[in-house]
């Protein structure tokens, strides 16, 4: 009984929370945002080129805050971080919803691409990286996929959501849900080390000399090799 126990690991738990987080904040935010264009273009009588700056703005600010998040990650506790990441991130999306003038979303662009860079690109691989000592390739795919299957279903869902309720009311219902989903996720399952939880990484003996080089490695953030691995640099 006792080994049927030490089978399962909690680093499944946070592979469990990652597709959740990782899959709401590129699935239901980022990849849904081509859904609300239209109507918000027709409605605001502006063109769609204008509107659509706002993506290359929230794309420069990820990429320029990458570094900077990567040390904030390394330096502050996981779970406080990642909810405020999320805050900033579905918030600033549900905002879209009360705005009038296109500068709204130019605005409000760069607090959602901020917590972006923490739920899309570096929470996935940095936590994978230090709950796995093997198979962390195999975790980063399962990822990929729940984050996949979850855009699948949630996709039809928000248009069936803007054709129905509007786009004003789409953005904050699916703002807020993310908020409401996701910080409990964070706060059960997200832990930054194994050893917060009193545990080796999963595929690693607690005798095991690579601990100590696991542990030493905790802080020192994410590299860009890293990162690029991350679903929000996949198609």
């Amino acid at each position: 009984m006792e080994q049927t126990k030490k089978k399962f690991h909690f680093a499944w738990l946070v592979l469990l929370g990652l597709c959740i987080v990782v899959g709401l904040g590129k699935s239901a935010i980022n990849n849904s945002a081509g859904l609300f264009l239209t109507p918000v273009s027709k409605e605001l009588g502006v063109g769609m080129g204008s509107l659509t700056l706002y993506l290359s703005i929230s794309a420069i600010v990820l990429l320029i805050f990458l570094p900077i998040g990567g040390k904030l990650m390394a330096k502050y506790e996981t779970r406080s971080l990642l909810t405020v990441a999320v805050i900033l991130q579905a918030g600033a999306f549900a905002l879209f919803g009360l705005m009038n003038s296109v500068w709204g979303w130019y605005i409000l662009s760069i607090p959602m691409a901020v917590g972006g860079v923490f739920t899309t690109v570096i929470a996935g691989p940095v936590l994978i990286n230090q709950w796995f000592k093997k198979s962390s390739g195999l975790a980063l795919g399962i990822m990929g996929a729940g984050v996949g299957i979850l855009g699948a279903v949630i996709q039809p869902v928000i248009g069936q959501l803007i054709s129905g309720q509007g786009w004003r009311h789409s953005y904050i219902y699916v703002g807020l849900a993310v908020i409401i989903i996701s910080i409990p996720m964070i706060w059960l399952f997200l832990r930054m080390s194994p050893k917060d939880k009193g545990l080796q990484p999963y595929g690693m003996d607690a005798s095991s000399e690579d601990g100590k080089a696991a542990q030493s490695d905790e802080n020192s953030g994410i590299s860009f090799a890293v990162a690029k691995k991350s679903t929000a640099f996949m198609p």
